[in-house]
């Protein structure tokens, strides 16, 4: 499931991409809502709020280390834990999703603007890491006393005495 979900995300993030990449100028866009929406096709060589910008070998590193630790966790913690695969899978997408862009452009296609508060530029794939991220939060208040990562099935449990 991390892996169908990650390619998803993946997928949906590259098409858009390319869309936005093929029909708008770059640092140009146009208005979803006026005022408050807007598609806004910016080349980002930096992480989130313009952190680590120009450094594209260590976000690239970082990326590849998110991978490498999503993989681990479905491997290790996630077998039959849906509320654990699927932000998983989501950060996978996200984390590939930009890495591509990274590795084969050197920069990341940013494209939504929330004008109505100056928000910084951002894409599907930093959606699906935020996402992930809060999902995995929840998950860890979830029951209270217990890990984000416990052994034991939590979405397919049976409770046997």
């Amino acid at each position: 499931m991390v892996y169908l979900i990650g390619l998803v995300v993946f997928v949906l993030d590259q098409v858009i991409k390319w869309i936005v990449a093929s029909h708008v100028a770059v640092d140009t866009g146009f208005p979803i809502l006026h005022g408050v929406l807007e598609i806004l096709y910016v080349r980002n060589t930096g992480a989130a709020f313009s952190l680590l910008t120009n450094q594209r070998i260590i976000l690239v590193v970082i990326a590849v280390i998110v991978v490498m630790i999503v993989i681990f966790v479905d491997r290790k913690f996630a077998i039959g834990k849906l509320s654990l695969q699927i932000p998983l899978g989501m950060l996978l997408g996200g984390a590939v999703g930009n890495l591509f862009d990274r590795v084969v452009h050197g920069y990341v296609i940013d494209y939504v603007y929330v004008q109505a508060i100056h928000f910084p530029v951002f894409n599907l794939a930093d959606s699906a890491i935020v996402v992930a991220m809060i999902l995995l939060v929840i998950r860890s208040w979830k029951t209270p006393g217990t890990e984000v990562l416990n052994k034991g099935g939590d979405d397919h449990e049976s409770k046997t005495s």
